[in-house]
């Protein structure tokens, strides 16, 4: 296209630089996306038809998986028909992840370490080898929630909400450094956050989340250490992204007392450091759904979680206020 816009300077005919190609309208999208997910389907029903009794196998499976997340890859190489490929490659990638978990799980032991783990080392892989957003979103988040029962396996599930929030951070702080790589960035970071609010859930009823299909023991740390885990994530946090101390010292006190607290202002304090509204969005939502859930949980009388909600709304006009006299002084 550049070489015919050239003969058409040197000829008279234009001026001026090439107009950017025109993006398809978000209609015609959406129908190429719907189709490329009905001919996914069409192509897995195919195959499930055709090869029978075999992808019965756990080996079989396997394989099935590994082919159909190759043959997405490969789709995704082609230079035309890029929205109907991507819908393509998204539905055979997340088949593709069906089958390999399926033929995982039956080929090896339920409670075995390794079998999380490198589930989530693959996801993983996935979400760095495929370029499309929603894929490594999925991925991201799955493999922290499996690298979390593969830390489930050994009783330290308590640990893992810590390290996705470790995670969430030092992709923040080495983000300046690989500017090239913000597409990439931008779907791990969200795809931690939400396994940071499904994580939070486990935190919330004391890792009885994780063991709902009898797969894994109780944990071996105590519950009231999930909290404490958040401090220094806080103090490593604020040094990091220079924030001050002051107005993060009751955000702290909350962390360590409320289940939940920290992860989800850890999650707003990130996301609006970073300028990034899904972020602290998400972390918002975790502070209302953690909030909600705690409140339920509370052994108190109806008239003593009414004033319990008193003093926090005047605690909040309380600081409102107070942020409108200082930002009017």
């Amino acid at each position: 296209m550049s070489e015919l816009w050239q003969r058409l300077l040197a000829a008279g005919l234009v001026e001026g630089d090439e107009p950017a190609p025109d993006e398809p309208h978000w209609s015609s999208r959406l129908l190429l996306g719907v189709s490329g997910w009905l001919a996914a389907l069409f192509i897995l029903f195919f195959l499930f038809m055709g090869l029978g009794s075999q992808v019965n196998n756990p080996a079989s499976a396997i394989v099935l998986g590994a082919l159909l997340i190759a043959a997405a890859r490969l789709l995704l190489l082609a230079r035309h028909y890029r929205v109907l490929l991507e819908q393509c490659a998204l539905a055979l990638v997340l088949a593709g992840d069906g089958w390999l978990l399926y033929g995982m799980l039956d080929h090896a032991a339920i409670h075995s370490v390794w079998l999380w783990a490198g589930l989530g080392v693959i996801a993983l892989l996935i979400a760095f080898i495929f370029p499309h957003w929603l894929l490594r979103l999925f991925h991201s988040a799955g493999a922290a929630m499996l690298f979390a029962f593969a830390l489930a396996c050994l009783g330290l599930q308590l640990l893992a909400l810590p390290l996705v929030l470790l995670a969430l951070l030092a992709l923040i702080v080495s983000e300046a450094r690989f500017i090239q790589r913000s597409a990439l960035i931008e779907s791990l970071l969200l795809g931690l956050g939400l396994a940071t609010l499904a994580l939070g859930l486990f935190e919330l009823r004391h890792d009885a989340l994780f063991d709902l299909l009898g797969w894994f023991g109780a944990s071996r740390l105590p519950a009231l250490l999930g909290p404490l885990l958040t401090l220094p994530l806080w103090v490593l946090a604020l040094r990091q992204l220079v924030i001050p101390w002051r107005p993060a010292l009751p955000l702290m006190v909350a962390s360590a007392l409320i289940p939940g607290v920290g992860a989800g202002s850890l999650l707003l304090v990130m996301g609006a450091y970073s300028g990034r509204r899904s972020l602290w969005s998400l972390g918002l939502l975790c502070l209302l759904g953690y909030g909600a859930a705690y409140y339920y949980q509370l052994e108190l009388s109806l008239l003593h979680k009414s004033l319990l909600l008193l003093g926090c709304g005047a605690l909040l006009l309380g600081a409102g206020l107070w942020l409108q006299k200082r930002r009017g002084a």
